[in-house]
């Protein structure tokens, strides 16, 4: 075995002995040398590195580097570029996973990415604020740790030339023999012409390690159905239960696993989603399943989709806004029009206000709001009971603040549709944020 590959196996090791999270996500990749690299890369399903980068690293540097690497893609950066610039994105995935890494207690190499104006921004958002800073002067916000490997770092996005330092790490002056801290490096590696290391890779922006699509990406941007890792999502999950059980999962990293298994969606597609849930296949005999009479057996076809009634009930104490209540009703009209279905909408604030009762036919729907005192949920789910009505679902639009809800949980679904960022978390149904 040689010097690099050692330190990265050591590395890796005591990677799992000092932060278990990122050591056993290490472990679920065997390292691969790869010289033309600049540093290391990852697609999901290879982990290489640049023997001679890895060389001029110290062991806490290289721990770094394995866990900088190996978080690309446990928060799917191998699949989420969707045709963007491979560089840009590859500098906003580093400023959103290092601050995580150095508040973790994780040193990573030298001139790492790391701007505290992106400190719990997701890569996405990044990307986008870099995209508007293109062509200004700024460059990439480094770290203030000084270090004679600038990462390769480049705003245009082409590795540095390692031969510029890049194989050498903060105790260069004293030596390739000296530079990992154990005197062990082999001697064929660092000392190997660093132009070659270099020239076919696409390049390190962030110079701590780089990301790659996966499998599941083409050049143009495509990706499967899901447009995730299942087998990343499952080893985040994994890591993140065994650093619970034994006490070590900082809050920041919690947060940003709780954000990759369970990404934010636009409302409107939740909603979306919601209704479409509850409609039922409807079936007719005219005309009869044409896959059947050859049979001379005649049976019902599938003729569309039915929805029952649904209750859109509307907070009218004030508290959510004309705009609001106008984005709502254009979204839940879109919505309805694809489904023969009634709408019943009830206002209320401490009581009923109004109803009004709509069909396919009164679309789109035109909230006009009545009452302004308080708010209190009860008057609104006893209304429905005393219509006799069995909806496929009632959604309520309110800022959740309220003076009480129903003591019992209704037998139909409840979807709480909320605005602003208040309120009380209901006892039952679920919950999307109207924004």
């Amino acid at each position: 075995m040689d010097a690099a590959r050692r330190k990265i196996i050591k590395a890796r090791t005591n990677l799992l002995l000092a932060h278990p999270f990122f050591g056993s996500l290490c472990l679920r990749m065997d390292p691969v040398e790869d010289r033309r690299c600049a540093t290391a890369w990852t697609d999901g399903r290879t982990l290489a590195y640049n023997p001679g980068y890895v060389a001029g690293l110290r062991d806490e540097q290289v721990q770094g580097l394995m866990a900088h690497t190996v978080m690309h893609p446990a928060c799917q950066h191998h699949t989420r570029r969707n045709g963007r610039d491979s560089a840009l994105w590859n500098i906003a995935c580093d400023h959103a996973i290092n601050w995580i890494l150095l508040d973790a207690g994780i040193e990573l190499p030298p001139k790492y990415l790391d701007n505290p104006a992106y400190h719990g921004l997701t890569a996405d958002e990044i990307y986008a604020a870099l995209r508007s800073h293109a062509g200004e002067e700024d460059r990439p916000f480094l770290s203030d740790k000084e270090g004679e490997s600038d990462g390769g770092v480049d705003w245009d996005g082409a590795a540095g030339d390692p031969g510029d330092g890049q194989d050498l790490g903060e105790d260069a002056e004293t030596g390739a023999g000296e530079a990992g801290g154990d005197g062990d490096v082999d001697d064929g590696q660092a000392g190997d012409d660093p132009a070659d290391a270099g020239s076919e890779q696409s390049g390190d922006p962030g110079g701590s390690g780089e990301v790659r699509d996966g499998e599941r990406q083409t050049e143009g941007g495509a990706s499967d159905e899901t447009g995730a890792d299942e087998m990343w999502e499952l080893a985040l999950a994994q890591a993140a239960q065994n650093a619970r059980e034994i006490g070590d999962l900082p809050g920041n990293l919690e947060r940003l696993i709780s954000e990759a298994l369970d990404p934010v969606l636009d409302w409107r597609e939740l909603l979306s989603r919601y209704i479409n849930d509850r409609a039922r296949d409807d079936y007719g005999w005219s005309p009869p399943n044409k896959r059947f009479l050859h049979l001379d057996v005649v049976l019902p076809s599938l003729s569309h989709r039915k929805l029952p009634e649904v209750v859109l009930a509307i907070d009218s104490s004030g508290s959510v806004t004309g705009p609001e209540m106008d984005r709502f009703a254009a979204e839940v009209s879109g919505i309805l029009e694809a489904f023969d279905t009634t709408v019943h909408v009830v206002y209320c604030d401490c009581e009923v206000t109004g109803a009004a009762r709509f069909s396919r036919w009164d679309l789109p729907l035109e909230l006009v709001p009545q009452g302004g005192g308080g708010t209190d949920f009860r008057p609104a789910f006893g209304w429905v009971e005393l219509q006799g009505l069995d909806p496929a679902c009632l959604v309520y639009l309110t800022d959740l603040e309220s003076l009480g809800f129903p003591e019992k949980e209704p037998e139909y679904p409840v979807l709480w549709a909320r605005v602003g960022q208040g309120g009380k978390p209901p006892p039952f149904g679920d919950v999307i944020a109207i924004s």
